[in-house]
């Protein structure tokens, strides 16, 4: 497996006073320069895995920034007050099929989970929503924080997929690991439709959404306090 995660991430930060142009053409440089190189090696430089790690808590963060505003945005919109727990007891809302994935329910499971455990399940966490995140596209459409669409948080999904793979790999040495990977899919949703049945489908999709990227971005970052001197405690 060869690291092909983004590659400013190779790049130091540029000096004072270059146009973010400027990184595009010093990216397209070194692309042409030194990826012939690369492939004659058979390896890409080795990225810190600090890096690699804030990264992928950025994305983390990102998502499930994403999630929980949506979630709330939502509910404040169509979802009374008076309604909101008869509702997340509607297995139809309250079910998601992360809840077939073996995830640590509480700090202490999580605490006795390995590294790479950790990692697997968020992979697969993030696995489960690159399909499902489509049938929420009106609703992304329509955040007023984030102005985002399906496609923006599919790429979101895409490259932090790409990072904890990337990520296992680095605390494997290498060694390719094989598994199942998660391909379970939501029933489609009527996202335009205006009636109960399609928000009810729609809040609990977004529940579940919010609910699995605060666990990844959790587990994240406990494997990063684990790896890393001196990224605990924020």
């Amino acid at each position: 497996m060869f690291l092909h995660w983004p590659l400013a991430l190779w790049l130091p930060p540029l000096p004072s006073g270059f146009s973010p142009g400027s990184r595009t053409s010093l990216l397209l440089v070194f692309a042409l320069l030194c990826l012939p190189w690369l492939q004659e090696a058979g390896r890409v430089p080795s990225v810190p895995l600090s890096r690699l790690f804030d990264h992928a808590m950025i994305q983390a963060h990102r998502l499930h920034q994403l999630a929980f505003d949506t979630y709330q945005e939502f509910e404040e919109a169509y979802i009374p007050k008076e309604k909101k727990h008869s509702l997340m007891e509607n297995p139809q809302a309250s079910f998601c099929f992360a809840d077939s994935i073996p995830t640590p329910s509480n700090l202490e499971e999580t605490q006795q989970k390995s590294n790479l455990e950790l990692l697997r399940i968020s992979l697969l966490l993030i696995q489960s929503w690159l399909e499902p995140v489509q049938f929420l596209s009106s609703v992304f459409a329509n955040n007023l924080l984030h102005h985002t669409s399906d496609s923006d948080v599919h790429d979101l999904l895409k490259d932090l997929e790409e990072g904890i793979e990337t990520l296992m790999w680095r605390l494997e040495d290498g060694i390719p690991r094989t598994g199942h990977i998660f391909k379970q899919t939501y029933s489609k949703f009527d996202a335009h439709s205006q009636n109960d049945d399609s928000l009810l489908k729609n809040y609990g999709l977004l529940h579940c959404f919010r609910k699995d990227m605060d666990m990844v971005e959790t587990f994240l970052r406990m494997v990063q306090c684990r790896t890393v001197e001196g990224s605990c405690g924020f």
